[in-house]
C-alpha cells in the first residue's frame, strides 16, 4: 500500500509553513517586480475610477438621461465599455496567460462567510448613502 504525503509539495513561488497537525497553507511570494505591476494596475483601475467619477459616467444617470430626455449616448458608451472588456477578456481567460505572473481562470465558489457579511455592509452603506442607485430604478 503506497503511503500518502503529509504535506503537499510545494511550488516554487510560495512559501509552505505548516498550519495545524497535517495541514499546510500556501502563501504566495511575490518577486517584487510582479508587485510594482500589482500596484501599478491598482493605480491606473483607481485612477480611471476618478475620471469616470468626475464625468458623471454612471448607470444611473445615462439611464434617467434617456428616459428623461431621450439621450441614449449613455447607455450605449456602457455597453460599448462593456463589449470591449468582454473582448480583451475573454482571449486572456480563454489562453490562461496573465499580468505578472498571475494564471487567470474562472471559478464559482459557494456561498461563503464573507459574501454574507461583504453584502449586510453593502447595504448598511446604501442605508447610510441614500440607497443603491441601481437598485432604486
Amino acid at each position: 500500500m503506497a503511503s500518502i504525503p503529509s504535506q503537499a509539495p510545494a511550488r516554487p513561488d510560495s512559501a509552505v509553513a505548516v498550519d495545524g497537525p497535517g495541514r499546510t497553507a500556501t502563501r504566495s511570494r511575490q518577486a517584487p517586480a510582479a508587485q510594482l505591476g500589482v500596484a501599478a494596475v491598482l493605480a491606473l483601475g483607481l485612477s480611471f475610477g476618478v475620471a469616470l467619477y468626475h464625468a458623471r459616467f454612471g448607470f444611473t444617470s445615462a439611464w434617467r438621461r434617456l428616459v428623461a430626455v431621450g439621450q441614449g449616448e449613455g447607455l450605449r458608451a456602457h455597453a460599448l465599455m462593456l463589449a470591449v472588456a468582454s473582448l480583451l477578456f475573454a482571449p486572456i481567460l480563454a489562453a490562461g496567460v496573465g499580468l505578472f505572473g498571475q494564471t487567470p481562470e474562472a471559478n464559482v465558489s459557494p456561498l461563503g462567510v464573507s459574501v454574507v457579511v461583504g453584502a449586510f455592509l453593502f447595504g448598511v452603506g446604501m442605508q447610510l448613502g441614500g440607497a443603491c442607485a441601481s437598485g432604486t430604478l
